[in-house]
């Protein structure tokens, strides 16, 4: 039996769904791109349902005290009026140190380490663009929604999407958008959530190779989409394939052109 102590009280920890999970992520992950720590984003979860007087079998509250016990808390103390929260002496975390994969069997996934893993991963991404590494910056949901329909309807006919986001990107960027434009850290996002982890580009932006995609973020992206274990297994073979053509040919050092605008 897992449990962990709230407020002096000890909770019994059981297996929950994926989808509630889910439910949890689009809160998570603007805080904890802004910096917050993951503890607190989770504290503030756990405050609101005590002064909703929730039941803690509730599955939110159950979510999140996973959450916590999967990063080594055993002890939460909350404190509502002082709005101030203690979580003792953490204890280390297995988190790390495992093959990224390992984090989404059923088991993982019931119990919060793929949620755990899924946000780590994408609120701390960077893709590498002409050997410069560029910050993703998780954007606004209603943003995304919008910036992802713009990027379907300007993919070519037979154009890979992920070649299409980092065209879009581009096109901003050489129209001569700053990196921190709202516009290009969308697009940027787009890219990352796409698993490119890495290219560059000629200087009139017609020619692009790309170096490198990523594999634990393609188990992430399915996840946190509520793919069931054969969709996220396609994933990423798909990304793995996307790899195995990057190491088939040399990129030119920066300033060189590209010599291919992509492999297909």
């Amino acid at each position: 039996m897992t449990t962990i102590q709230l407020n002096d009280r000890t909770i019994e920890l059981t297996p929950q769904p994926a989808g509630t999970y889910l439910q949890l992520a689009n809160n998570f992950m603007p805080a904890l791109a802004a910096g917050e720590p993951f503890a607190k984003v989770c504290a503030m979860v756990l405050a609101d349902g005590l002064k909703q007087n929730a039941p803690t079998d509730h599955p939110l509250f159950q979510c999140t005290l996973w959450m916590l016990h999967q990063v080594g808390v055993r002890t939460v103390k909350l404190d509502l009026e002082k709005q101030s929260a203690d979580f003792g002496t953490p204890e280390a975390s297995s988190l790390e140190g495992r093959p990224y994969g390992e984090h989404f069997t059923p088991g993982n996934v019931a119990t919060g380490r793929a949620m755990v893993a899924s946000l780590m991963l994408v609120t701390a991404r960077h893709v590498r663009v002409n050997g410069e590494e560029w910050l993703v910056r998780v954007q606004p949901i209603q943003t995304m929604q919008r910036v992802n329909q713009e990027t379907l309807q300007s993919r070519k006919f037979g154009e890979e999407l992920h070649v299409t986001a980092v065209r879009r990107l581009l096109s901003l960027v050489l129209g001569g958008k700053p990196k921190d434009d709202p516009e290009v850290l969308a697009a940027l996002q787009v890219v990352a959530d796409l698993n490119v982890r890495s290219f560059r580009y000629s200087e009139d932006g017609r020619q692009v190779a790309f170096e490198a995609f990523n594999e634990p973020n393609a188990l992430a992206m399915a996840y946190l989409h509520n793919m069931d274990d054969e969709q996220r297994a396609k994933a990423l073979t798909r990304v793995q394939q996307l790899n195995a053509r990057c190491q088939g040919a040399p990129v030119p050092d920066r300033g060189e052109p590209p010599q291919r605008r992509r492999r297909s």
